[in-house]
């Protein structure tokens, strides 16, 4: 017997009957981020420190439920893995995974390094690493709709250690994940070039997973920065700012149809604004640091607080649009430093 096919009427009632088959629940959006710079045996690496918290805060504005360990031993980082596993097993979910710190590799296998190691010989990383391929296998799972997964590391100084991130190229991973691994210097305090790629793609209302690397690989070619694997999502799909589900079909009114006026004669759509500064929310004063990061300007936490360092920020903002320099903000500058990250 062949294969049924239902007529489209037939489609079309029970869509309308059964409105919950069609209407799905938006999956929820989870995100680990690991950040590791005051090691205990080598230099710091303050950039990775700077990077996750504002990875985080930025993932946090987007709705990210975000698991996140900064400056964690290796028994701290195993259970924030842990914990961020266990909520992608509790239904639908997107996920984003970002990592900073040292890495190293044994037997080709890449390692990131947590700040309590102290490895006197190569074997050392084996027993006191996290194995990057375990936050691969993390996200691989059937209630992952889509994920991203960023290794933003720096080469282990002593002893001095391949990175082997090349090695992920072969790793097996879901469909809808997409894979980054940057080889980075991270000799500065600010976030990394990779880290203030990510905040930028965040701070868009539609977050998709394909985006976020194409982005990626964009800003790391001006910082010419070694990408040593990026791996497009073979069916990428949207992280956060999925656009709802229309509601079912219903049977057609028997009414005459109302013809709508002419494309021409429509009132256009207010784009978003934003207010005044002494107006604006928590989430609008974080859009305001986001888009002053992106753009170079601000190198601090993301937590909706104009200190000195974000009125700093504003000020030379400001200079590049001439205009005058209060570190005030009005909704016009406002809504012109925020306007390309919408």
């Amino acid at each position: 017997m062949g294969f049924i096919r239902f007529p489209i009427a037939a489609a079309v009632a029970w869509a309308f009957f059964f409105p919950s088959i069609v209407a799905r629940a938006q999956p929820a959006q989870v995100a680990l981020v690991i950040g590791s710079a005051t090691y205990a045996a080598g230099p710091g690496l303050p950039a990775c420190g700077r990077s996750a918290n504002v990875v985080a805060a930025a993932l946090k504005a987007a709705g990210f439920d975000v698991t996140e360990r900064v400056d964690a031993s290796i028994g701290g980082i195993d259970s924030g893995i842990s914990d961020f596993s266990r909520r992608l097993t509790q239904g639908p979910a997107t996920a984003l995974v970002y990592v900073c710190g040292y890495g190293a590799s044994f037997n080709d296998r890449a390692f990131m390094l947590p700040v309590t190691a102290r490895i006197a010989r190569p074997s050392d990383v084996l027993t006191q690493g996290i194995l990057l391929k375990s936050l691969l296998d993390t996200v691989k799972r059937d209630g992952v709709t889509a994920s991203v997964v960023i290794f933003d590391m720096v080469p282990n100084p002593d002893p001095p250690s391949p990175l082997g991130l090349e090695t992920l190229a072969g790793a097996t991973i879901s469909d809808n994940t997409g894979v980054a691994a940057i080889a980075e210097t991270a000799t500065s305090d600010a976030p990394t070039p990779v880290a203030v790629s990510v905040i930028a793609a965040l701070a868009k209302r539609v977050i998709r997973s394909d985006g976020i690397l194409a982005n990626l690989e964009t800003a790391m070619a001006d910082a010419r920065l070694k990408i040593a694997v990026l791996r497009m999502p073979a069916h990428p799909d949207y992280l956060a700012g999925a656009p709802r589900i229309a509601d079912p079909v219903k049977p057609p009114a028997l009414t005459p149809p109302v013809t709508a006026p002419p494309i021409a004669q429509m009132p256009p759509i207010p784009a978003p604004t934003l207010p005044d500064e002494s107006q604006m929310t928590d989430l609008d004063r974080r859009s305001i640091q986001i888009s002053l990061a992106r753009l170079g300007y601000y190198s601090r936490g993301i937590d909706g607080v104009f200190g000195p360092e974000t009125r700093s920020a504003i000020q030379r903002f400001q200079t590049r649009i001439g205009a005058e320099t209060t570190g005030r903000l009005t909704a016009a500058q406002a809504n012109q430093l925020i306007g390309p990250a919408r």
